[in-house]
């Protein structure tokens, strides 16, 4: 990764296209996912999506449906509580849920310490994922 992508933070761009599209219909749900990891080997495809959340924060409506949507493509999904600034998550695999009667089954898996910590768990996904296709 360069220098230049490493220092993105966020596209005020992307939030007002965000925001703006909120406003053209009732009718045309969106999400966006937070994180998506991708390989390039074995083949080119998403290993995982990531969501991070704050404490109190709900799964939305949309969100359940592009959760269900990965899961029945076999891609994981995981959302990440906790503390960006200092790496301290919990970690959830996201089980299933529905979005008419709202539910989210969430299964705790991993509490991290620190960034290093949460480094190690994605490589474990990743090595995981390489194996799962390598054969």
């Amino acid at each position: 990764m360069d220098d230049n992508t490493k220092q993105q933070i966020g596209s005020p761009s992307r939030d007002i296209f965000k925001r703006k599209h909120k406003d053209i219909s009732k009718e045309l749900w969106a999400c966006d996912l937070d994180f998506v990891l991708v390989e390039k080997y074995p083949f080119p495809d998403i290993v995982a999506a990531l969501d991070y959340k704050r404490e109190n924060d709900d799964i939305s409506f949309s969100e359940n449906i592009a959760y269900c949507a990965l899961l029945r493509r076999g891609t994981p999904v995981y959302i990440l509580i906790g503390d960006a600034e200092a790496g301290i998550f919990t970690i959830y695999k996201f089980m299933g849920g529905n979005h008419v009667k709202p539910r989210n089954e969430l299964k705790e898996l991993y509490k991290t310490k620190s960034w290093h910590d949460f480094e190690n768990w994605e490589k474990e996904i990743r090595d995981r994922w390489r194996k799962r296709y390598s054969k």
